[in-house]
C-alpha cells in the first residue's frame, strides 16, 4: 500500500491515531493504560513519544501494530488509520497483514526479540520468503544487503551467525534490518538505545535518522530521554498516567513547555553549562494506574499544583499557539514562566 504523501500541496499523515482509549482488566481493578490518545506522523518527519516508564507509549503502539493481547487488554474507543484504511475495523489477521507490509516496530529488547536457536539470517529471510516469495538464495541475498545497510561489519559472514555471537548495539541493528525488510513506510522504535553505552546510542540514533532521511519513511521514535529527542524529533508527544499532556514541536517543546512534566523533564536534563550542585529530579512517582488520583494525574508532584488541579474532572486539552497543545489548567503561565 502507497499512501498519498500530499494533499492540495499539504502533508497527508501516514499513521494517524484519534482519541485512542486502551483499558487491561487486572486483579486489582480495571488499568486505563491510555487514555484519548491522538497523533499523526507524517512521510519523512519524526515524531517522538516521551513519557515515564507506564505512561502507555509502548501500549498505543502495540496497539497500533495489532499486538495487544485482548484480553486482558481491550480497546475501548478510538481510530488507527493508515493511509485511508481503518485498522481497528480489520480482523487481527487482516490487521498484521497491512502492519507486516507497511508499518513495521524495532522493539526495546533485542536479545528477548530474536530467536536464540536461528541464525540472523535465517530471522531476517524467513519474512521475505514467506511474504515475498524468494528463494532462500535470492532471499539470503537480501538479508545480507539489509545488514550491510544498517552498518553490520562482515554481513556476508555475519548473516550465519546466532543472537548471542552479536553485542549489543550490533543486535539492535538487526533489528532494524528486520523491521526495513519488507520496506515500510512507517518506522516504530520502542526505546532503540535501552541498555546501550552512550557512544552506541548515538551510533543507533544516527543510523536511523539516515535511513529515515534516505527512504522518507514516517518515524515514531518511543523513549524517556529528552536528550536524544532533541537531535532526531520534528514533533513531541508528552505522555502521562497514558494522557497526551503536551503536544508541539520539538523546537517550542525546548523553547518554552507548555505543561508542569514536560518542564520537569527538560530541567532532569544534566547539562555541562552548569557545574556543581546535584541533579534535577522529579519528586515522586508516576501514580499507581489502578489508583490514579482526582483532577490532574500529576498534580501530586507538580510545583504549580492549585485546589483546581486536583478536583475532577481532569484539565481538559486547550490549544495554544504555534499548533500546539496542553492538558493544564494554567498552560499559558507555565509556557511563560521565566525560570526555564
Amino acid at each position: 500500500m502507497t499512501t498519498d504523501p500530499t494533499r492540495d500541496g499539504t502533508p497527508v499523515p501516514l499513521l494517524q491515531v484519534d482519541d485512542l482509549a486502551i483499558e487491561f482488566a487486572t486483579p486489582d481493578g480495571v488499568v486505563r493504560a491510555v487514555d484519548g490518545l491522538s497523533y499523526s506522523v507524517s512521510a519523512g518527519r519524526t515524531l517522538a513519544i516521551v513519557g515515564e516508564s507506564g505512561s502507555g507509549k509502548s501500549v498505543s503502539s502495540l496497539a497500533v501494530m495489532g499486538l495487544l493481547q485482548q484480553p486482558p487488554a481491550r480497546i475501548v474507543r478510538g481510530s488507527i488509520r493508515f493511509g485511508g484504511t481503518e485498522l481497528l475495523s480489520l480482523g487481527q489477521k487482516a490487521h498484521r497483514a497491512v502492519c507486516g507490509e507497511n508499518i513495521a516496530m524495532v522493539f526495546q529488547d533485542a536479545l528477548a526479540a530474536l530467536n536464540p536457536v536461528h541464525t540472523v539470517g535465517w530471522q531476517l529471510t524467513e519474512a521475505l520468503r514467506a511474504r515475498h516469495g524468494m528463494s532462500r538464495r535470492d532471499a539470503t541475498a537480501r538479508a545480507v544487503e539489509l545488514l550491510d545497510l544498517v552498518k553490520v561489519p562482515n554481513a556476508k559472514q555475519r548473516v550465519k551467525e546466532y543472537p548471542h555471537q552479536f553485542s549489543g548495539g550490533m543486535r539492535q541493528r538487526v533489528m532494524i534490518a528486520m523491521a526495513l525488510s519488507m520496506d515500510p513506510e512507517v518506522l516504530i522504535a520502542d526505546e532503540p538505545t535501552t541498555a546501550l553505552d552512550v557512544t552506541v546510542q548515538a551510533q543507533i540514533m544516527r543510523l536511523l535518522s539516515e535511513i529515515q532521511a534516505e527512504r522518507q519513511m514516517g518515524l515514531i521514535l518511543i523513549t524517556h530521554d529528552m536528550g536524544v529527542v532533541a537531535n532526531v524529533a520534528d514533533d513531541v508527544t508528552v505522555m502521562y498516567a497514558g494522557r497526551a499532556v503536551e503536544q508541539a514541536s520539538v523546537f517550542d517543546i525546548y523553547a518554552a513547555p507548555a505543561h508542569p512534566y514536560t518542564r520537569a523533564l527538560l530541567g532532569s536534563i544534566p547539562r555541562l553549562d552548569q557545574k556543581g550542585g546535584g541533579l534535577a529530579v522529579i519528586p515522586g512517582r508516576p501514580p499507581d494506574p489502578t489508583q490514579v488520583p482526582a483532577g490532574c494525574a500529576f498534580h501530586p508532584r507538580c510545583a504549580f499544583a492549585e485546589d483546581v488541579c486536583r478536583a475532577d474532572p481532569p484539565p481538559p486539552t486547550v490549544s495554544l499557539p504555534f499548533d500546539r497543545t496542553s492538558a493544564c489548567h494554567f498552560a499559558e503561565e507555565v509556557m511563560n514562566h521565566d525560570e526555564h
